[in-house]
């Protein structure tokens, strides 16, 4: 399989797939593939399978793709944002938040996991429902705004804005803590908790999360009224 990334804010990710090849994607992100592509809507891993991935934000049926002779498909992410590729070894693994995968060779498995601590769930952002991808293969995940991939070693700590934390090696240790200190939790505008990570590992950081996207987008949206920020009641 071949790829490569085009545009910016944008990307259009365009692979190359030879006859046998097989790679699959979240649902409504095709955008073109050539005549001799044929793609097909699967639960893939079965029942339960896709039961877990709808609980983690994801598509209960994913397609897959596949070739007589060459072919090209192209996928486009569904929001503005970057598109990251990511090449997994046999067992490596990669936890990631809701609506961050797009597609990936056939070798790669998906699953919704449980965040390790209960408290890191229920006040991390990204709810109790993540993603995880395991290797070996190709993956591809979509992530708003700009993306920095920080490497952290072993002990050693760095703290990201809950919403603001896209993806991490499940080798990291993952975790949210209280923003210290009445004036940073008042006028401090981070919210009342930040997520540790815990080396070692890859920590990928977005600098446009979805959710504030459509919040600051929401505030210049007509109502029912048709006049722009001003809320009416029932008619």
């Amino acid at each position: 399989m071949k790829y490569d990334l085009q545009g910016t804010t944008m990307q259009l990710l365009n692979v190359e797939i030879d006859q046998g090849e097989n790679i699959y994607s979240e649902s409504g992100r095709l955008v073109y593939m050539s005549d001799n592509v044929k793609m097909e809507a699967q639960i893939k891993g079965g029942l339960w399978a896709g039961i877990k991935r709808k609980f983690a934000g994801e598509s209960f049926f994913l397609v897959n793709f596949s070739s007589v002779g060459k072919g090209i498909i192209g996928f486009g992410s569904e929001f503005p944002g970057k598109i990251i590729p990511v090449k997994l070894k046999a067992g490596e693994e990669i936890i990631a938040q809701k609506d961050a995968f797009l597609a990936s060779e056939e070798s790669v498995t998906m699953d919704a996991t449980f965040t390790r601590k209960i408290g890191a769930g229920f006040l991390g952002g990204e709810g109790l429902v993540l993603i995880k991808v395991k290797g070996p293969g190709m993956v591809f995940f979509n992530a708003g705004g700009e993306i920095s991939q920080i490497d952290i070693k072993a002990g050693q700590k760095i703290r990201v804005d809950t919403s603001n934390l896209a993806m991490f090696d499940a080798s990291v240790d993952y975790s949210v803590e209280r923003v210290k200190g009445l004036k940073n939790i008042i006028w401090g505008g981070e919210g009342l908790f930040l997520a540790t990570c815990k080396g070692p590992g890859r920590v990928w950081v977005q600098s446009l999360p979805v959710a504030e996207l459509a919040g600051k987008l929401a505030e210049y949206m007509p109502n029912r009224g048709g006049r722009r920020g001003v809320v009416l009641g029932p008619r």
